[in-house]
């Protein structure tokens, strides 16, 4: 089988590591306009169920992962000067470029052909000289573009405004950091990915400096410079397709679907769809009834976390108009999202959504 692949992210990059452990006969190339050191961005969480997810299609790819992730099991509130902490379930964080490097090298070691720094030919071409092409470009996906009437495209960007950076330092755990200003409430969302770094993804309405910000947190912060690579002030934009494919042409990852930041599930669902993708092609007669059977296994579960994502989403939007709560109340609230998420969301999420904690008690305050 011939396989393209359209971008060398997570999800591009599993499917063809996947893919050629699956059938070692495959011929597997990824195209990825960036070149190997230039991408965007901090850590990301990488959950235990993510990890078991690369382990049962790749254990060797799941061990090098495991011994670069940063993992917690606390969730940090910090408000009007005080903070509570609460147990939640493990979770943890693996620096972005870390995670790549990783899946490059072991796209190498099994023999997938990368080509780095090289856009990808024609789509139209790709689908005539392959047997499947997988569209892993991401949420702005220049694939699921041209196809956009044929996939029902939508797309649609959610409050509240956000801002990813990093931190030079490594926080305990996972944190939401609330300070309170006349223009509204600035919070940031923090974890550990690595020595002595954090990511840093700050929301609020009024769009800050990156020099407000340091000035904002340097309690918590403990002096640590914020860190920018490629960050700008923007929404996260929620996509959604009616199909994920258009006859040999499939969508992967956040070109197939986002669900928001706010739950920490991206890379988890990147994984899952490339498992899937790899299985349905495994096991099915036909390219089409592979590609049929991969969209039916992983809707639902994409569904729902969208869904919990919009939700997430909504809450932290509204935060203005609860600046007077306490670090205890706002813990509370942030369990549930002010009740727009069930306790059963929490548990079936637990394995792989930042900031959903079980209902677990309050540990501590400082």
């Amino acid at each position: 089988m011939r396989i393209a692949v359209v971008g060398g992210g997570p999800a591009g990059l599993a499917v063809a590591a996947f893919a050629r452990l699956a059938d070692p006969s495959a011929d597997v190339t990824v195209w990825e306009r960036r070149r190997g050191e230039d991408t965007y961005g901090f850590g990301v969480i990488l959950p235990p169920a993510a990890l078991e997810t690369v382990r049962r299609a790749d254990p060797p790819l799941a061990d090098a992962l495991a011994a670069r992730l940063t993992a917690w099991d606390e969730i940090t509130v910090h408000r009007h000067g005080g903070s509570r902490t609460s147990r939640a379930p493990r979770l943890g964080a693996v620096g972005r470029r870390d995670l790549l490097r990783v899946l490059r090298h072991r796209c190498a070691e099994l023999g997938v052909r990368l080509r780095q720094g090289a856009a990808a030919p024609d789509t139209a071409a790709l689908a005539a000289g392959h047997d499947v092409v997988v569209a892993a470009d991401g949420a702005r996906s220049a694939v699921r573009t041209a196809l956009a009437d044929r996939l029902g495209t939508t797309t649609e960007p959610l409050a509240p405004d956000y801002l990813w950076l990093g931190a030079e330092r490594a926080v305990d755990s996972l944190a939401f950091l609330v300070a309170d200003t006349p223009r509204g409430p600035v919070t940031a969302h923090t974890y550990p990915y690595g020595q002595g770094r954090s990511t840093f993804l700050v929301e609020a309405a009024h769009r800050p400096d990156t020099d407000a910000l340091a000035r904002l947190f340097a309690e918590p912060l403990g002096g640590a410079r914020l860190l920018a690579n490629g960050s700008r002030w923007g929404r996260f934009l929620q996509v959604r397709n009616t199909a994920w494919s258009s006859g040999n042409v499939v969508l992967v990852g956040d070109a197939a679907h986002t669900a928001h930041y706010s739950i920490g599930s991206g890379t988890r669902l990147a994984l899952d769809d490339a498992a899937a993708l790899v299985a349905a092609l495994r096991t099915e007669p036909s390219v089409p009834a592979a590609l049929a059977a991969y969209e039916a296994a992983r809707r639902p579960a994409v569904e729902h976390a969208q869904r919990t994502g919009r939700a997430s989403a909504a809450w932290f939007a509204g935060l203005s108009g609860a600046d007077g709560a306490s670090p205890e109340r706002f813990l509370v609230d942030l369990l549930t999202r002010g009740g727009r998420i069930s306790m059963a969301d929490l548990a079936a999420d637990a394995a792989d959504a930042a900031g959903a904690p079980s209902a677990g008690t309050v540990v501590s305050g400082r």
